[in-house]
């Protein structure tokens, strides 16, 4: 498989699970991970495509990524469509629950500051101009975490949430919002 046999499978992919699954594990057999990657450009014309398979690419052997969280995490300082940030926002969630928790991983060591920060800024991003239940609650999940290391997160995060509380967003949010405030004493 070539780069641009991927890309040709990207054009065609509809979103069934079982070939998002099979994309992603043909990146990974083929080390065609950065190029994965930047086929989730949206220039590339098959970004939010490229975005689903690189998720079942994560979810398949987490470690893939290792070796391109630079280019990963640059992907937060884009512009993709909601489609496509909805398992940009999942990875980024996965990553800073083991990052920030108690149990010793290896991303400790791997998710430098920039990288934190370009999630940061892309998840703020995503529950400020989002309206998809799915991004607004991965990118909560991953701002609760980096809280724990940049304080002003939580003075940002609860007036948004509380704001989007009282505009009745979908009831998958409101469950999201309402645990993460009772979370921060809200």
């Amino acid at each position: 498989m070539t780069s641009n046999q991927l890309k040709s499978q990207l054009e065609s992919l509809k979103a069934y699970k079982t070939e998002r699954v099979r994309i992603g594990k043909v990146a990974i057999d083929y080390h065609l991970l950065l190029d994965l990657i930047k086929l989730c450009h949206p220039q590339s014309g098959v970004s939010h495509q490229a975005c689903w398979c690189l998720e079942q690419s994560y979810l398949l052997e987490p470690e893939c990524l290792n070796d391109y969280l630079a280019p990963f995490s640059a992907l937060f300082e884009l512009e993709i469509n909601s489609s496509g940030m909805r398992p940009l926002c999942k990875i980024a969630s996965m990553m800073t629950h083991h990052y920030y928790g108690k149990k010793d991983h290896y991303l400790k060591t791997l998710l430098k500051l920039d990288y934190r920060e370009r999630i940061l800024n892309g998840c703020f991003n995503q529950l400020i101009t989002s309206d998809k239940a799915a991004n607004l609650a991965f990118s909560i999940n991953a701002l609760y975490d980096l809280g724990k290391e940049y304080d002003w997160v939580y003075e940002q995060l609860i007036p948004i949430l509380q704001q989007k509380l009282d505009e009745g967003y979908t009831v998958g949010f409101q469950s999201i919002a309402r645990k993460t405030l009772k979370k921060l004493g809200h």
